[in-house]
């Protein structure tokens, strides 16, 4: 017998999930939002949590709205579409400051938010594909590998929407077989469209087990979408959920695709990273420009040297450190291509490399989710580094790494809350601190 029990919504948690309390016990709620009263199905309980689903909503709450993609509470790309817009970017804001204060310790009272569209905001479209009786194209639902079929999604740039519709029926055309991942046969796993915002230049990637692909999947596209400048292959025979694999083929026009930031140019190859929602990417680097001026510079974690590059005419010189050597390669085309000759890069792990730098006053730093962490944060003391520009995309370890450098001695300066994930639970934020 199902338990059904009716909550109040609290707030929602880094998930964009409802918190409610049964019985002084954390119930977490998909698709709530605060200050509503739904009556619930306990679907899973555990020693600390339970987690459940709506059967109705008795109170709704006001900005409650029709979600305008129809998969959306099957599909697991978008957690926040029944949110009006306005009361999505509150909520992140609450979450932001909410896990400051109780990971970090930090009592921030506001921050400035910077947002942009809310739908087809999008660069890039990595979609994986499945087969039993029809193709399926889309995201994988919550929780799973079951791809939710779907002709439009509502985040990703309209253009590369209509690229995935034209594949699709050329995929159908064609005899490749799609990749099936429980028994790791098949060939087809992954597309990936990406698009350069303020060039309109298109790329497509096919994700294979197998280096054989048929023509007829790409042949002809250039010149039937002018947009579209080149066509590559990556190779993934190993079986695994990582979606890129080591070797790349250029299939067809060029190895990469072109992008512009302010004045600045750039060439991203087809396993680059680039930020997926430009517009707010312009934002952020406008807000970091705005805190440099004469530094020497550490850019950390800099992956393609897209921050490095866009700074350093404010900058009497930049040090990028980044592991990846492809991306080094990569941001030291962008910095010839773009005549900058006061940035360096090193090839190595920042926790390896930081400890060897000298005579820097200024550290950008644009961690992946794990953060920072201690080993590294110690170091900035050591250098006598004067002010820290923190790109986060993870509150919680935003949190913890503030609440270290505090402790250090370092002053919170601002912070900024950059919503470059509308509809979806990401927060993308900035912290600035001085020594």
């Amino acid at each position: 017998m199902a338990k059904i029990v009716n909550l109040k919504i609290e707030k929602l948690n880094l998930g964009a999930q409802g918190i409610g309390y049964l019985n002084g016990k954390v119930c977490f709620v998909d698709f709530a939002i605060p200050e509503e009263e739904v009556a619930v199905e306990i679907v899973l309980e555990k020693k600390d949590y339970n987690l459940s689903r709506i059967v109705e909503i008795i109170k709704p709450s006001p900005a409650r709205i029709e979600p305008v993609c129809p998969v959306f509470k099957s599909c697991g790309g978008c957690q926040m579409q029944h949110i009006d817009y306005a009361y999505q970017i509150e909520l992140k804001k609450d979450i932001l400051l909410d896990t400051l204060r109780h990971i970090g310790k930090i009592e921030i009272e506001e921050t400035e938010v910077i947002c942009d569209t809310p739908l087809y905001y999008r660069n890039r479209a990595q979609l994986p594909l499945q087969k039993d009786k029809e193709l399926r194209i889309g995201y994988f639902k919550k929780g799973t590998h079951e791809v939710i079929d779907h002709n439009i999604c509502y985040i990703n740039q309209k253009e590369i929407n209509k690229i995935v519709s034209v594949l699709r029926e050329r995929i159908k055309k064609s005899d490749i077989e799609i990749y099936d991942e429980s028994r790791h046969r098949g060939n087809l796993r992954h597309i990936i469209v990406k698009r350069g915002t303020n060039t309109g230049q298109m790329f497509l990637t096919f994700v294979t087990r197998e280096k054989r692909i048929p023509e007829i999947i790409y042949a002809g596209l250039r010149d039937e979408y002018k947009e579209i400048v080149g066509i590559s292959q990556n190779i993934n025979a190993e079986k695994t959920n990582r979606i890129i694999g080591k070797k790349n083929i250029v299939l067809a026009g060029n190895g990469f695709y072109e992008e512009i930031l302010g004045n600045r140019k750039f060439e991203i190859g087809p396993t680059s990273f680039f930020q997926v929602n430009t517009k707010i990417f312009e934002k952020i680097i406008e807000k970091i420009r705005a805190e440099i001026e004469g530094s020497n510079l550490v850019d950390l974690y800099a992956g393609v040297g897209v921050i490095g590059i866009c700074v350093a005419d404010l900058c009497k010189r930049v040090i990028a450190i980044e592991e990846n050597p492809a991306s080094v390669k990569e941001g030291l085309n962008n910095a010839r291509l773009n005549n900058i000759e006061n940035i360096d890069f090193i090839v190595g792990r920042v926790e390896d490399k930081i400890c060897s730098i000298k005579g820097c006053d200024t550290l950008i730093v644009d961690p992946p989710r794990k953060g920072i962490g201690e080993v590294v944060i110690k170091e900035f003391k050591n250098m006598r580094i004067k002010k820290i520009i923190y790109l986060s995309c993870n509150p919680a370890t935003l949190a913890r790494d503030a609440n270290l450098m505090i402790k250090d001695g370092y002053k919170i300066k601002g912070l900024y809350l950059f919503d470059m994930f509308p509809q979806t639970y990401h927060i993308e934020s900035l912290m600035v601190f001085n020594s």
